[in-house]
């Protein structure tokens, strides 16, 4: 049978197909791709009568009918054993494919006899090359070089045959790599190793049977064997995924999430028993819970020291065959437990590339095998990627409840400071005194008393239809508005005094420019509204966003991702009111209206970082009396503004002690920051600082601006650019009384 009729006959659809009538190289003492093996004449003739008797076309036409039956490596493999044991009349054949990159020895097979548990083993270089170069046999112990081979063949024979006699090892090389193809990676050119028991003086016999056997197979046998790698890996990532589902399902509680990374490293390595350590603040190994149990004694391990430690501190996994005869095993708690450690696998366990080794994770005794081998090693390391993910989220979710529970502490805390008497409620319904007129714009509200301003607050409320329209009871609006008049601080101007000022502007607007009448704002935007001026400086300390962000303030490290620190701590404040149950005037609002309320106290609170203002400008310029209805977002933000800058359209007598009163305030910062070596900006210097240009400034760009828009929008307030005039040329002669007296 020729070449060209071989290859039809054993044509693979494989990426090997092409090269199989080529001999494969059969590294012995005999190879016939390298010159320095030739034989000589005498042997050649001999060679070739033996060829001839091998290579019968039944028995060819048999093997290669058989192998085209199937794509099952294992079935591949119990094929091509069979028929070298028919030529060789060998005790036992077995065929050890070499897996890329690393060369790790696959023995699945033994003649006929599919292993319960396939063995994995690496294959050094030097075994290659003793066995290829050498020519030695492996003996049962007998060769005077024997190497890490003869540990695993025997073992695997022993177990399937029940004795372990004389190995010949023939390697074959890889067809691809002959070639110059280097499809497959790997550290050497060695595809498969051959073991047949034998007799030393049949190796030319057995190495011509091989020659004839993988020249029709070698490129069928090395696709299946990739193809069921693959299929293995597969698998693996498969397996992994439901891991970490499960894993992932169990980080709201740290201990279970820890049982269940011991059951599962367990299952994926069929280990006897997993003990897992966490690093702690010490930097030492700490354990409660050993193989699923909890234990009433912590252990505790040093960095470095025992199998553990030494992971945990390099970071590198350990395989130990026999724990007993390995340096770092401590055999104490074998002892006391009466436990017996044959093998071990120890892995460490990362929580990023920043946070480096965060725990360890042991397991002991491989129960289907000796002990580990590489793919137990393989996906050990894959595992602990997950685990180190699923612990890190765990570690990080305990934290968040931690800080959730302190957060929910102190604001219990500060309710319970907040607290209004009941004495307080009863007096503030009772009291029957006549009220100011207090719904015109005219009306001054830093005028009057605190208790009057609570009063006019609680009157507001009704004024404008909102206790009936939103079911709110008079008690409890009196508690709410008691309890926000406590939540500011005694600054010299974020204070209650400017809340209620706020407020009142926001009654004032609502209440004569007919907003809810003339259906520009719904009353549900329109209570929104009302509640945002009392709320809008909730907890004000008296420091601007910038210096929050600038010194790191505890504000700022919560809020200054999202922007806008004090305003979202105003709302944060005012939302914690609004859920207590003493103070919750919003519990007769459905869920949906309660969501939308909540929607536009947010936005009209965020809106007053005048940051957010100037965000929004050009498109609050584009507002007049014609399309406000279709833009009520962008009035509810301008008409919020006006509300925070009221003070600056109101009496001259006014507007001077407010300024007053805000410099106090910017001062006081400045003089901080002079102390935190900072520079303060000019309005926060006292040294630098002239009140009179800096007001005229902060008229002409913001004041007048804003004012102008809400006039072209509402033409009954031009009379605050009227006041807006007269306040701006008292701050001009100011500035010129003061030129004057400098002169003199």
């Amino acid at each position: 049978m020729s070449v060209s009729e071989q290859k039809k006959i054993s044509g693979s659809s494989s990426s090997y197909s092409e090269f199989e009538a080529e001999t494969p190289t059969v590294l012995t003492t005999i190879n016939f791709n390298n010159q320095d093996n030739e034989a000589d004449d005498d042997d050649d003739e001999k060679l070739n009568k033996k060829i001839n008797m091998i290579s019968e076309p039944s028995k060819i036409l048999e093997l290669i009918e058989n192998l085209s039956s199937t794509t099952n490596s294992i079935e591949l493999q119990i094929i091509i054993n069979n028929h070298i044991k028919r030529l060789t009349n060998a005790l036992y054949v077995f065929l050890v494919p070499l897996l890329p990159p690393n060369d790790e020895g696959l023995v699945q097979v033994i003649n006929d006899k599919v292993l319960d548990k396939e063995i994995r083993f690496l294959v050094s270089s030097s075994d290659i090359r003793q066995i290829s170069l050498k020519n030695e046999t492996l003996n049962n112990g007998t060769c005077e070089n024997k190497n890490e081979l003869e540990k695993h063949f025997s073992q695997v024979v022993e177990g399937v045959v029940g004795t372990y006699t004389n190995t010949l090892i023939y390697c074959i090389k890889n067809p691809l790599l002959v070639h110059g193809m280097h499809k497959i990676k790997s550290k050497s050119t060695i595809a498969l190793l051959v073991c047949i028991a034998g007799d030393e003086t049949q190796r030319k016999n057995y190495e011509l049977c091989i020659q004839e056997t993988f020249k029709y197979s070698i490129g069928h046998l090395l696709t299946s064997v990739e193809l069921f790698e693959e299929k293995r890996v597969r698998g693996q990532c498969q397996n992994l995924l439901r891991v970490a589902k499960h894993l992932l399902g169990k980080i709201g509680d740290l201990g279970e999430l820890l049982k269940g990374v011991m059951q599962e490293a367990k299952n994926i390595t069929n280990a006897e028993r997993c003990s897992l350590f966490l690093i702690d603040d010490n930097g030492e190994l700490v354990s409660k819970v050993f193989d699923g149990n909890d234990s009433s004694e912590e252990v505790r391990i040093e960095m470095g020291k025992g199998i553990a430690g030494y992971v945990a501190q390099t970071g590198k996994l350990l395989n130990i065959r026999n724990a007993y005869n390995h340096p770092l095993f401590y055999k104490g708690v074998d002892e006391a437990t009466g436990f017996k450690t044959n093998s071990l696998l120890c892995f460490p366990i990362c929580g990023g590339p920043d946070e480096g080794v965060i725990g360890v994770a042991q397991l002991c005794n491989k129960l289907d095998g000796n002990h580990f081998d590489k793919c137990d090693e393989e996906t050990a390391t894959a595992f602990s990627v997950y685990c180190g993910i699923s612990i890190m989220h765990a570690l990080v979710h305990r934290q968040v409840q931690k800080a959730e529970a302190r957060y929910k502490l102190s604001q219990e805390l500060l309710l319970y400071h907040m607290k209004v008497p009941d004495v307080d409620i009863q007096s503030l319904l009772n009291d029957t005194t006549p009220l100011p007129n207090f719904s015109s714009f005219n009306f001054c509200p830093r005028s009057v008393d605190d208790h009057t301003s609570i009063r006019i607050s609680l009157k507001m409320f009704e004024n404008l239809n909102f206790c009936k329209r939103f079911h709110i009871r008079r008690p409890k609006l009196a508690r709410f508005i008691l309890t926000v008049e406590k939540g500011y601080r005694d600054t010299p101007y974020h204070n209650w005094h400017h809340a209620f000022s706020v407020a009142h502007f926001a009654y004032c607007l609502l209440y004569n420019l007919k907003l809810m009448e003339r259906d520009i704002l719904s009353p549900l935007q329109a209570l929104s509204f009302l509640v945002a001026g009392f709320c809008h400086d909730l907890d004000h300390r008296g420091m601007s966003n910038s210096y929050m962000a600038q010194t790191g303030s505890p504000l700022a490290r919560l809020y200054s991702s999202e922007g806008s620190v004090n305003e979202r701590h105003h709302l944060s404040q005012a939302i914690c009111i609004l859920n207590d149950s003493s103070s919750k005037i919003l519990d007769g609002l459905t869920t949906e209206e309660f969501k939308e309320c909540i929607d536009y106290l947010r936005d009209l609170i965020l809106d007053t970082d005048l940051a957010n203002h100037f965000r929004k400008l050009n498109d609050i310029k584009k507002l007049n009396s014609d399309n406000v209805k279709e833009n009520q977002e962008l009035l509810m933000s301008l008409l919020i503004t006006c509300c925070d800058l009221n003070d600056q359209v109101k009496s001259w007598e006014t507007v001077h002690n407010v300024a007053e009163l805000v410099y106090a305030e910017f001062f006081a910062q400045g003089d901080l920051e002079k102390q935190m070596g900072l520079r303060p900006e000019i309005m926060n210097d006292r040294q630098k600082a002239c009140i009179p240009r800096l007001q005229i400034e902060f008229l002409d760009s913001v004041i007048t601006p804003t004012f102008e828009i809400l006039a072209q929008i509402f033409p009954e307030t031009n009379a605050f650019l009227d006041q807006i005039t007269i306040n701006r040329n008292h701050w001009e002669q100011l500035i010129t009384k003061d030129e004057h007296n400098s002169m003199e």
